[in-house]
């Protein structure tokens, strides 16, 4: 995967799935400020992002609101157990906070974690960046080949 964003790649989504998995959740507040946050409970369902919120007053929940009635996107940094970085581009599609999908979820949050959650939210993958030093440090080098610090070009010469 080169410096191009892939518009999904379920192997990669996936990969939200693994317990060792840090997951950070971006959303712009009002501002248009970034709001990181660690989440997880994001996962990938097949079909799907999803996340647990657990409190209804929470920034994240709020940005989350703001995010779907003006179409703002969010992200989503996940860096693997294999120590690959992705930034994951999506846009929320809805909140669920009553009915059997988020019973469901509900009942899984009280059994994984033994607390309630205020509601699921769903997120459409728009794209997909590997951010993964090294992968970016190659595509950089790649595109930019003369944009080289002077002390490295000083190492470079014969003495």
């Amino acid at each position: 995967m080169g410096n191009e964003t892939v518009k999904t790649d379920t192997a990669i989504l996936e990969q939200l799935n693994e317990p060792d998995a840090i997951k950070i959740l971006v959303t712009l507040d009002e501002q248009g400020t970034p709001h990181p946050t660690p989440k997880g409970s994001l996962h990938w369902d097949g079909e799907r992002i999803v996340s647990w919120e657990i409190l209804e007053s929470s920034r994240t929940n709020r940005n989350l609101t703001r995010a779907i009635w003006f179409e703002k996107p969010i992200a989503i940094l996940l860096l693997t157990s294999k120590k690959q970085a992705y930034k994951i581009a999506a846009k929320p599609i809805r909140n669920v906070v009553a009915g059997k999908e988020f019973t469901r979820y509900y009942e899984e949050a009280q059994q994984r974690r033994g607390r309630a959650i205020a509601g699921v939210w769903f997120f459409e993958p728009t794209g997909i960046t590997d951010q993964t030093p090294a992968t970016r440090i190659a595509q950089e080098q790649k595109a930019h080949p003369y944009f080289v610090h002077l002390d490295q070009l000083a190492a470079k010469e014969p003495q």
